[in-house]
């Protein structure tokens, strides 16, 4: 596999990391206050199925993110790759023990607590996206991603000459 689609894969699921940490921050965890304490166990069992998803992707990132720290020079990627370590280690030590505690005993403390250690991953998976982001516009250039060319731009890699958009 060429190291451009794992970059792409890498940095698509980062994407979608975080837009599922924001949705998770903003709208999921704080609907959990809503839920009775008598209620909430039984709740949390089955929201575990998110984590088919969520757990996929982030072993999809953590191992594409590897392997490309081994191939692609660069401060920026490095610090892409620190702050997923960071972002694994939060899981790790808060969110996972918090919400192992609440499938057994729910208190609006330990929600609140949920909420407010999820942040750490929130802002961390934000970061990494705009790191990405401008990793990938700094690549569109080298790579003819987007090429202007006699009152044409390439929207696809010139080598595939697939599309273009005249003016």
């Amino acid at each position: 596999m060429e190291l451009k689609v794992i970059f792409l894969l890498h940095t698509l699921t980062t994407l979608l990391m975080a837009g599922i940490c924001w949705f998770v921050q903003v709208v999921h965890y704080p609907l959990f206050l809503q839920i009775s304490d008598g209620d909430f166990p039984a709740y949390e069992k089955k929201n575990y199925r998110t984590a088919y998803l969520t757990v996929t992707l982030m072993v999809i990132e953590l191992l594409s993110g590897s392997f490309l720290l081994f191939w692609m020079s660069g401060t920026l990627f490095f610090y892409n790759m620190l702050l997923l370590f960071v972002i694994e280690i939060s899981t790790i030590l808060f969110q996972i023990p918090i919400q192992i505690g609440l499938s057994r005993k729910s208190s609006s403390a330990q929600k609140l607590r949920l909420i407010q250690t999820n942040w750490i991953r929130t802002i961390l998976w934000t970061l990494r996206s705009m790191i990405l982001l401008k990793i990938t516009y700094d690549l569109l250039p080298n790579s003819a991603v987007f090429k202007s060319d006699t009152k044409s731009i390439m929207f696809l890699h010139s080598n595939f000459n697939l599309c273009s958009v005249y003016f």
